[in-house]
């Protein structure tokens, strides 16, 4: 009876591990099983996402050749990264317009806008062009008429301080020498006249030159030589230019 009852105990025993090493089998098995269906889960929607984002790109770029539109590969991912529509790009390039040009948005050194310097350059004007034309709209060259109404009128407004102070000087000065030679009955008190002029003049030609040269900043190129430049020489106080 002893016997018999430590067989049966030995018998549960080992059935008792039994079950217990099969559990945890079937355990492990279950959780390889739930992390291999999360992988593939995400491996799915990863693969969607790019299916996605492949579209969208393919969508506006999709048959575009950046080599037949003589762009280069640099070029064509600067374009895209700064957010240039496919349209804009042909639109760049049938103008002549290189993407790395256009990025730099020169419009705003010329001070116009961008549909305005696209404007100018489809109509053939290079910046250069662009610049004189607006400047050349944009002149001040009224004043300088009222300047020989005004002496130092555009001097004093542009703050050429010393410039304008002589000009005053020269007008007063020649206004009381006529005065006092005309006091003094001489007969050649007129020739104060002369200065007065001179100062009109003087303050007219100084600024309608200037101006026109702001119009016209391809002028700054010439002179005669012989005569100092306005940055140069005695000529510079006169603002000579040619």
């Amino acid at each position: 009876m002893s016997n018999m009852f430590k067989v049966l105990s030995a018998v549960l025993f080992a059935g008792s591990l039994a079950f217990a090493q099969s559990d945890d089998l079937f355990s492990d098995d279950f959780q390889d099983a739930a992390t291999a269906d999360s992988i593939a889960q995400a491996n799915a929607e990863a693969s969607q996402a790019n299916i996605g984002n492949a579209q969208a790109v393919g969508g506006q770029w999709e048959g575009f050749k950046y080599e037949d539109m003589g762009l280069t590969q640099w070029e064509y991912q600067q374009a895209k990264e700064q957010g240039v529509s496919r349209e804009k790009l042909t639109k760049l390039v049938e103008l002549g317009i290189r993407p790395t040009e256009y990025l730099q948005k020169p419009w705003n050194r010329l001070g116009v806008s961008e549909e305005d310097w696209l404007s100018q350059r489809a109509e053939g004007m290079e910046d250069a062009d662009i610049d004189r034309s607006y400047r050349y709209r944009n002149g001040d060259q009224g004043s300088a008429y009222i300047s020989l109404l005004i002496p130092s009128y555009y001097q004093w407004k542009t703050k050429q301080t010393a410039k304008a102070t002589f000009m005053d000087v020269l007008e007063i000065g020649s206004i009381a020498t006529t005065v006092v030679l005309y006091v003094q009955d001489k007969s050649y008190w007129w020739y104060g006249f002369l200065g007065i002029a001179a100062a009109h003049l003087w303050s007219f030609a100084d600024a309608f030159i200037t101006t026109q040269w702001d119009s016209n900043p391809d002028a700054n190129r010439f002179s005669f030589g012989v005569i100092p430049t306005p940055d140069q020489g005695v000529a510079s106080f006169f603002n000579v230019k040619f």
